[in-house]
């Protein structure tokens, strides 16, 4: 029942492209999707910026395929979401609070572990000189609504 369930979520929100950043985690449907693997360690200690460029690549290079990306990790809550706020806040030039925000509503679930959220914060600051936040475009957006619409 779990895989059908998957399979319905996959065809339901039209996922062409999975970003799997889980450690140990096989990717399962080969045939019905693009892969990129990446093996990031839910560790505080681990640099999640030094993934940043690759992961965004992936997504991007997705996104001009009309694609959609589901970014997944072992539990969902910590790495997947630690990219996607990042990805967030360097496409949409948006603050990590707001970025957190628009994932948060998406995934309650989330909670990246604290090295992350500190990674994240640090990657603000190194992008405020040059990026402003327009959270007030995105008010009332979904993350799916956000990328279906481009």
């Amino acid at each position: 029942m779990r895989i059908f369930k998957k399979i319905i979520f996959f065809f339901l929100f039209k996922v062409t492209h999975i970003l799997n950043v889980a450690c140990g985690v096989e990717n399962a449907f080969l045939g019905d999707f693009i892969y990129k693997s990446i093996s990031i360690l839910d560790l505080p200690e681990t640099n999640i910026l030094s993934y940043f460029p690759e992961c965004f690549e992936f997504i991007e290079q997705a996104k001009l395929k009309d694609g959609v990306v589901l970014v997944h990790c072992n539990a969902g809550v910590s790495r997947a979401a630690a990219i996607v706020i990042g990805f967030l806040m360097n496409s949409e030039e948006i603050s990590f609070t707001s970025a957190f925000s628009l994932v948060k509503n998406a995934r309650p679930s989330i909670c990246p572990n604290a090295g992350f959220l500190e990674q994240l914060r640090r990657y603000q600051e190194g992008n405020e000189s040059t990026k402003c936040d327009k959270i007030q475009e995105l008010e009332g957006t979904t993350v799916h609504e956000l990328h279906s619409s481009r």
